[in-house]
Parts: C-alpha cells; structure tokens; sequence
C-alpha cells in the first residue's frame, strides 16, 4: 500500500522506508552516502530507515522529526498538504518544491479527487 507525505513524496518508494522494511546495509550505505554528498549533511547509513511520515515513529528519518512542512500538515489535522485551503499560496509547500519537484503532481492529483 502506498503511503505519501505530508510533502507529497511517496514514502513506500523512498530508500529510508526501504531500507527500513528489508534492513538491506547496502541500500543504507549508498543512500547515506548520496543524500550526505547532495544535501551537504553528514547521514549516516543508520540513519537511513524509516516508517514513513504518516507513522508515529518511532523510526523517521532525522529530517522527517523536524520537517516544517510536516509540522504544518500534522499541526492542522491534515494528512497532506493537498488538504490545506492554503495549499497554492504557502510559502512552505511551494518552496519545498523547489528541492522535489516530484511532490507537488502527487499533491496536485490528491487535490482532484
């Protein structure tokens, strides 16, 4: 079954979500290894493992604890961003989509239906 973020990215397609659910070291190491050299943080491949946004934890992804976009959606009762009345006009959203320009058509078909 298919889980989305808050964000709009798919969370069962995602290495950490991955990774979580097989305990796959290689997949780990070379996700630690990608997102470290193209976000400009240090990961670590035991960091990468996650149950997904919508999950209560207790594995996230470091970012995922503190993501703003998170925080927003889950703050309002929403499941997704695609829920908010302020969905075209949110700075949050919007510039989240400037690094994941995936997110925002899973987004945009959650707001059609």
């Amino acid at each position: 079954m298919e889980m989305i973020a808050a964000c709009g990215l798919v969370c069962t397609t995602c290495p950490a979500y991955v990774a979580g659910r097989t305990t796959d070291r290689a997949l780990q190491e070379k996700t630690a290894a990608e997102w470290s050299a193209n976000y400009g943080i240090e990961v670590k491949p035991e960091d990468v493992v996650c149950d997904g946004c919508q999950s209560a934890g207790p594995r996230l992804f470091s970012h995922c604890t503190v993501c703003d976009v998170r925080a927003c959606a889950h703050g309002k009762s929403y499941v997704t961003c695609a829920e908010c009345g302020e969905y075209n006009e949110c700075k949050t959203i919007n510039g989240f989509f400037g690094f994941c320009p995936e997110a925002k058509p899973v987004l945009d078909g959650l707001r059609v239906k």
